[in-house]
């Protein structure tokens, strides 16, 4: 196992959710913020794969949906784990991002530690993955 630092990318239109998952991610992890899909896909189009994705579903420019609909199209992208962390509880939300992969679907106001430990069960099943 590396000791290099996993890489969290955070996609979340709201200022201050971006700030707080940063605060509580960045001891652990190495963490990126963007403030909609667009930037997101820009900042990994030149070459940067994050470990995880952490995405909220209503966004301007580029929604999760869309976001998770490109990604999931991409050679290059297709098997990043998503976490979504949105305001969307919606039952049509929740039933596409299942149809796309995604790992958890946490509704806000989000429980920290549950998000922490959703999280890490991601990352270890990936590394066990990659190991295997």
């Amino acid at each position: 196992m590396s000791n290099l630092k996993k890489n969290i990318l955070i996609i979340e239109d709201q200022h201050s959710i971006r700030l707080l998952l940063g605060a509580m991610l960045r001891k652990r992890y190495e963490v990126v913020t963007k403030k909609d899909g667009l930037e997101g896909m820009a900042w990994m189009v030149k070459g940067n794969i994050p470990d995880l994705i952490l995405l909220d579903m209503s966004m301007p420019r580029l929604s999760g949906g869309d976001f998770l609909k490109n990604i999931r199209q991409s050679g290059y992208f297709r098997d990043i784990p998503v976490i979504v962390v949105s305001g969307n509880d919606g039952k049509e939300d929740i039933e596409m991002a299942q149809a796309f992969g995604v790992k958890h679907y946490l509704t806000k106001p989000f429980n920290p530690i549950k998000l922490k430990d959703k999280i890490s069960q991601v990352l270890a099943a990936r590394e066990e993955f990659v190991l295997n």
